[in-house]
């Protein structure tokens, strides 16, 4: 059965999800080193979003999915949202339709330009998090 909302979603906008669930559900774990203080850094979705727009040209949104910080992608006409690692949800990732009004794509997911300036996005840790993530995704695309 071809749920309603599939049948709204472009070829294009399908087959980059497509991509996108693919990059993620074969990437392997990876060791991102430790911070700072000696503790081991734990894969995040503000370093996965920053890794996967970075490679498929998307737009990175940081903001809040109910009431937890989050961080995801948009489509370049803002009309869909792509959820790479959304919050305590198996399987990710996630396509949902961001029209204004519509549920869950503007309810669910806020974005508020605080978060960038509240969380260590430009600390070095994370920025060498979210190249060895691009790279793993990198490797796998390319076989």
């Amino acid at each position: 059965m071809t749920p309603y909302i599939k049948t709204t979603i472009p070829d294009d906008v399908l087959c980059l999800f497509e991509a996108i669930g693919g990059a993620v559900r074969n990437v392997p774990d990876i060791d991102l080193g430790k911070n700072s203080c000696g503790e081991q850094i734990i894969l995040d979705c503000h370093m996965i979003a920053r890794a996967i727009g970075r490679i498929f040209g998307l737009r990175v949104v940081d903001g809040h999915y109910a009431h937890c910080s989050h961080s995801w992608l948009e489509t370049i006409d803002r009309r869909w949202v792509i959820d790479p690692y959304p919050v305590m949800t198996f399987p990710g990732p996630l396509l949902l339709d961001a029209r204004n009004g519509i549920l869950p794509g503007r309810t669910l997911y806020q974005r508020t330009k605080r978060l960038a300036k509240q969380l260590p996005f430009s600390s070095p840790e994370f920025r060498r998090s979210v190249r060895r993530i691009a790279k793993a995704i990198e490797k796998t695309l390319n076989g």
